[in-house]
């Protein structure tokens, strides 16, 4: 059996080697859940979940959407989605009304409520994003996104889908 030459330029130098620190998929993990931990206690000092967040921040961005498009960008089940409006709407963070030609159809809007409440905690999410990202510079940082960008798409993972498609689960530790 032949040993294969190291090439210098070859990506799958370390694959295969034992050690977490080494793996790509180990070092996601343990960022991903961190940062969801972190990002679960901002939020949730203003009462929200990240999956309400998620919702009321897609309403925001594209304002008169359907409820069922705006579940199917998250990547939400559509009784999931259903759940999450309940909740935000009797807060009184959001309001459905109907579609003017489609009566089956709910457009989701902000509230005044909802929407200082996004820019509240958008503000806290943005001192998160400085924190995480301190020792970059600007071109790091969009070197870093479109490297994650890549993994997303390696992964078959949609850009916009939340992490638990809604759920409400939280990483351990919260």
């Amino acid at each position: 059996m032949a040993i294969r030459e190291k090439d210098s330029t070859d990506s799958s130098d370390d694959l295969g080697t034992n050690t977490p620190g080494n793996s790509v998929g180990f070092t996601l993990s343990q960022i991903g859940l961190e940062t969801s931990r972190q990002f679960a206690e901002i939020v949730g000092a203003l009462g929200l979940e990240p999956r309400h967040f998620a919702v009321l921040h897609a309403v925001h961005h594209d304002q008169g959407q359907a409820q069922q498009s705006i579940g199917d960008r998250l990547a939400i089940p559509a009784s999931t989605m259903v759940a999450i409006v309940d909740h935000l709407e009797t807060a009184g963070l959001l309001q459905r009304r109907p579609h003017l030609r489609d009566r089956r159809t709910r457009i989701l809007e902000l509230t005044p409520r909802g929407e200082a409440l996004l820019v509240e905690a958008l503000d806290a999410a943005l001192v998160q994003e400085k924190r995480i990202c301190r020792d970059f510079d600007a071109l790091e940082r969009r070197q870093l996104l479109e490297l994650l960008d890549r993994v997303a798409l390696n992964l078959g993972v949609p850009s916009s889908a939340l992490p638990d498609r809604g759920s409400g689960l939280r990483p351990p530790g919260h």
